[in-house]
């Protein structure tokens, strides 16, 4: 339906040529360098507009803002793994190519939940405070779940091309993070960016079977899911001020507070949501899918930049 030019052979070739190694780019234990930023300037730029924080404090936001956006992936991959052994699960008896497809990347999120979690035990153990971030992967996971397959799976593929986008357009050419995270973000991206196409061959299969009311209703209810994961991030946002007040030793003071939760709120908003909602690829597919849909999208994603 989405007339896509590519197929499950060209994203297992592609999966066999980026293929990496968990231990090749993170051993357990591995010490963390705090000098420098871990999130690209683009990511947080909201914070830009804050004054009274030093370079200092700037920075550790901006380090515990990466701790929580690894977890913050490593969170939704918790859904994305049960979904696709699911669609695994529908071709043991189907298409063998789909089947090496979906399978490789079911074994690539495990690799990559491996890893941000090997990456926030050492955050833990090195930045010297405790840093709450969501831990309820498994109910939102049921949660999202609970949706139509094609609800499920618009919103997967909005995370998966955000992802891309991220790393294109932010990483991969700020020079002044952290080599280490940058390199863990570029790891992630070159599998990612093969699921994201397995995401597409998903839908456009699962939407080929739907009629228009049906997909009219599943972009519904994805617009619906991206409120719910608003919430979500408001909630790390209220953990991310508790642990800078740690970090400070001493309470922020309201009026700064108030500043810095409102900057937080709206940089993770256009983070997660409004780079998936604005993504080519993402609008594409809902256009086809549902141009009504594809509309309503647009006009949301406005309060999200």
């Amino acid at each position: 339906m989405l007339e896509l030019k590519f197929d499950y052979a060209d994203c297992v070739a592609h999966s066999e040529k980026v293929v990496w190694a968990l231990d090749d780019v993170m051993t357990e234990g591995q010490p963390l360098d705090f000098s420098k930023p871990f999130l690209p300037a683009d990511l947080v730029r909201h914070l830009d507009g804050v004054a009274g924080l030093d370079e200092a404090t700037r920075r550790q936001l901006n380090q515990i803002a990466g701790n929580a956006y690894l977890n913050l992936f490593q969170f939704v991959e918790e859904y994305i793994l049960a979904t696709m052994m699911e669609h695994a699960q529908a071709e043991v008896f189907g298409d063998p190519e789909a089947l090496r497809a979906l399978t490789r990347m079911v074994d690539e999120e495990l690799k990559h939940q491996a890893l941000f979690k090997r990456f926030r035990r050492s955050f833990d153990r090195d930045f010297g405070h405790s840093c709450g971030v969501l831990e309820s992967a498994a109910a939102v996971a049921h949660e999202i779940m609970s949706h139509s397959p094609v609800a499920v799976m618009l919103i997967t593929l909005h995370i998966e091309w955000m992802t891309q986008q991220h790393y294109t357009e932010s990483v991969k050419d700020d020079v002044g993070i952290d080599p280490f995270f940058k390199s863990l973000l570029h790891h992630h991206w070159l599998e990612e960016s093969q699921h994201a196409r397995i995401d597409m061959l998903e839908l456009s299969k699962l939407a080929g079977y739907a009629d228009q009311a049906t997909r009219d209703r599943a972009v519904d209810e994805y617009i619906g899911i991206l409120g719910a994961f608003d919430g979500l991030l408001a909630e790390q946002v209220t953990m991310d001020l508790a642990s800078l007040e740690s970090v400070r030793g001493e309470p922020l003071g309201e009026a700064l507070q108030s500043a810095i939760r409102e900057a937080m709120h709206q940089a993770y908003r256009r983070t997660f949501l409004w780079y998936g909602m604005t993504n080519r690829n993402v609008i594409s597919s809902l256009q086809k899918l549902s141009p009504e849909g594809a509309a309503k999208v647009t006009e949301k994603a406005v309060a999200y930049a």
